[in-house]
């Protein structure tokens, strides 16, 4: 009989922290098992388990996955993705500056375009300019290592997946508005209307709408978003779920100012300026009138048939539209910054209209083989992507004088357009299984890619394909010591089909990866306390990179620039110590990322952008009342380790920093307010660079944001 043992951490802030989880006891999920606190006996209590595409709990799989509740979104009110991962042990966030994207590092390897939803890619082709809204989401779960058999073409570091809201079984009303610094103002929403006090027959209506300005003058980002969800009543043995979500942006993306820091790649003499520390970190050298415009339509459904007891089939599907409109003022000329204060403009239009139908159809199914328990998934999943992307950059006159600014433009000279049309297809057969022997657990799982990449050059009327196919696969071993400690070990590959094209317009050859893995998960004290500690070794292998001119600017290409190598040890804990008091930590140490092979010999042995060796974080929240009622304080802080940021001759050092977080808050049964306050000190840290690592962007200074809840 399969035991409820917890799964390893998956709440990397905050656990068991909301006050507005319910009107009844506090929840947590961890993993994808949700477990309710009892107020009478301050115990756990396991529900619906589940894992990724099979349903043994993640206590029983031997893989890295941390998950974030709404609670938590709610708690730390986050207004993006980036941002909720801050403390996620191995995830590096926002590095790139507050440019209206969702940017991430997993493991040390970049990310960015690993998002999914549902289980489902948002997105194949480069480019990524997507931020995905926080308020639509159920659950957030960084999936770390491997993805073979669940997610498919994935890098082997990880993704991250956001679980969409669903109809609920009880009938409530739940707004938030929130006012704070820059300018910001918010209001969510949360309606949910159950007839029948079930799920079955239960209609979903959430979104939010948002209008804040930021710390860089004249940047902004705007943002509404819709979500309705519907569960039809199809009876006990089935369950279909209608899913849609409308999400509109309109924004000014924050740059930063260039260093102007160069090393000599022949004898790697260093020339440092920190030309950036000379001018206000406010400076904005863009156009007040030039951004993006975003729209995003996803439609959907989620069915689950159960055949017996043993055998249920799961199908789920989306379509993806987005339509991008931006032109953005990158800079452009900027090398003599230091003595001149001069930026030239570069307006970079760009016209990205996407499409992506995405599919996942498998059985699941439940038996013995003499003392093995067998835990097997057979299914298939589709994607077809059509991506068409125009761009033109013009150059803007006069040059920003940071010392004299002006926002006035007197003449543009248009530059050359470009306009390909990328159709990404794939199918992915895979089969995985989970046995189960006394005590020990063995996970194995195959799957084959099959891979289309075709791209039409609209302009010229070239025309480049690719066809590729893959085997990659997983394997594990787990030992259950009396619920309390379970080492593995894990070893999986990874493949994922290029949709970049090269300078002669050719489709890069695919990327291929392995992942090896050991650890050990714990849980103890009736389960409220609960962690893991890991250690990894990555390999990508052709990995390929967007193309910079000497200018810093995009040239439209990119090139397979070889090997990379990620070694890594991670620890994530969260403690609860009775209804009132919990507290949670995590560290990251990576002692190797490196490229051990690329097409520019000097880049060999170089350790990888803006990847620290160190990072931490600690985090704590204290109910005055065991009904968890009445008055709280929380608290945290956020470590990042020394990192240099480099692109050809281009580098900047970046100095490690602490961060602290503070909030408090007053909760009733029907109503509460709150007040957070994030980089409490106001410290002035730099978070990042631009992908060419020619501008430096400054982390966000003191944000106070307060709240007032109501729910019904």
């Amino acid at each position: 009989m399969r035991k409820f043992p917890l799964s390893l951490l998956s709440v990397a802030m905050l656990v068991a922290t909301n006050a507005q989880a319910n009107d009844g006891e506090p929840t947590v999920m961890l993993g994808h098992e949700t477990i309710t606190i009892s107020k009478e006996a301050g115990k756990y209590v396991a529900i619906t388990p589940n894992s990724l595409k099979d349903d043994s709990p993640l206590y029983e799989t031997a893989q890295s996955v941390s998950v974030l509740t709404p609670q938590q979104v709610e708690q730390k009110q986050a207004s993006t993705v980036a941002e909720l991962l801050e403390n996620v042990a191995g995830v590096s966030s926002g590095v790139q500056g507050r440019r209206g994207w969702d940017d991430f590092i997993i493991r040390g390897q970049v990310s960015s375009n690993q998002m999914y939803v549902d289980g489902m890619r948002v997105q194949m082709s480069s480019n990524n300019l997507r931020a995905w809204d926080v308020a639509g989401a159920d659950s957030i779960e960084v999936v770390k290592g491997t993805t073979t058999t669940g997610y498919g073409m994935a890098l082997p570091s990880g993704i991250v997946n956001i679980t969409s809201k669903r109809p609920d079984s009880e009938t409530f009303a739940k707004g938030k508005i929130t006012v704070g610094s820059f300018n910001n103002k918010e209001f969510a929403y949360d309606l949910n209307y159950a007839p029948n006090d079930s799920k079955k027959g239960a209609f979903r209506l959430n979104g939010r709408f948002s209008d804040r300005d930021d710390a860089t003058d004249y940047v902004y980002f705007k943002d509404n978003y819709i979500a309705p969800s519907y569960t039809f009543d199809l009876g006990d043995d089935t369950d279909l779920t209608l899913l849609g979500s409308y999400q509109w942006r309109d924004y000014i993306r924050q740059q930063g100012l260039p260093h102007n820091n160069t090393i000599n790649l022949t004898t790697g003499e260093q020339t440092v300026r920190n030309a950036h520390e000379q001018y206000s970190s406010s400076t904005f050298f863009g156009l007040p009138d030039y951004g993006y415009e975003q729209k995003t339509l996803r439609l959907g459904y989620d069915l689950v048939h159960r055949l017996n007891d043993k055998l249920t089939f799961k199908s789920i599907f989306a379509i993806n539209k987005t339509d991008t409109d931006g032109k953005p003022v990158l800079s452009t000329a900027h090398n003599n910054f230091y003595s001149t204060g001069n930026i030239g403009r570069q307006i970079n239009n760009q016209i990205k209209k996407d499409t992506m139908l995405t599919s996942d159809n498998r059985f699941e199914t439940y038996f013995n083989t003499g003392n093995v328990e067998h835990d097997v998934t057979v299914g298939l999943d589709l994607l077809r992507e059509k991506s068409d992307y125009y761009r033109r950059n013009d150059r803007a006159y006069p040059n920003f004088d940071i010392n004299n600014p002006s926002y006035d433009v007197s003449s543009i000279t248009e530059g050359t357009p470009s306009q390909n049309i990328t159709t990404t297809q794939y199918a992915g057969l895979y089969a995985k299984d989970s046995m189960r022997y006394d005590d020990w657990i063995f996970g194995a799982s195959v799957r084959h890619d099959w891979a289309k990449t075709d791209v039409d050059n609209v302009l010229t009327g070239a025309n480049a394909k690719r066809s590729d196919g893959e085997f990659t696969g997983s394997v594990s071993a787990m030992y259950d010591y009396q619920g309390k400690f379970a080492p593995y070990v894990s070893f999986g590959t990874s493949f994922q089909q290029n949709t970049s094209t090269g300078q002669n317009g050719e489709v890069l050859d695919p990327e291929k990866g392995q992942n090896t893995e050991i650890g050990v998960k714990f849980q103890g004290f009736d389960k409220r306390l609960q962690g893991y500690v890991s250690a990894y070794d990555i390999t990508r292998k052709n990995v390929a990179e967007t193309i910079y001119d000497d200018s810093g600017i995009s040239t439209g290409y990119s090139k397979l620039v070889g090997k990379q190598r990620t070694k890594g040890f991670e620890f994530e804990t969260a403690f609860v110590m009775n209804n009132q008091w919990n507290i949670s930590g995590s560290y990251s140490h990576i002692p190797t990322a490196k490229i051990t092979k690329s097409t520019t010999t000097q880049d060999i042995g170089k350790r990888i952008s803006q990847i620290p060796k160190h990072s931490a974080s600690l985090s704590t929240q204290y109910h005055f009342s065991p009904d968890r009622l009445g008055w709280y304080v929380g608290g945290g802080i956020r470590y990042q380790g020394e990192r240099t940021a480099w692109r050809g001759t281009s580098f900047m050092d970046l100095p490690a920093y602490t961060v602290l977080d503070a909030k408090a808050g007053y909760e009733a049964k029907n109503w509460g307010v709150g007040l957070a306050v994030k980089n409490l000190t106001d410290k002035d840290y730099l978070i990042g660079t631009t992908p060419n690592s020619q501008l430096v962007s400054y982390g966000e200074p003191r944000n106070i944001r307060a709240t007032l809840t109501f729910k019904y």
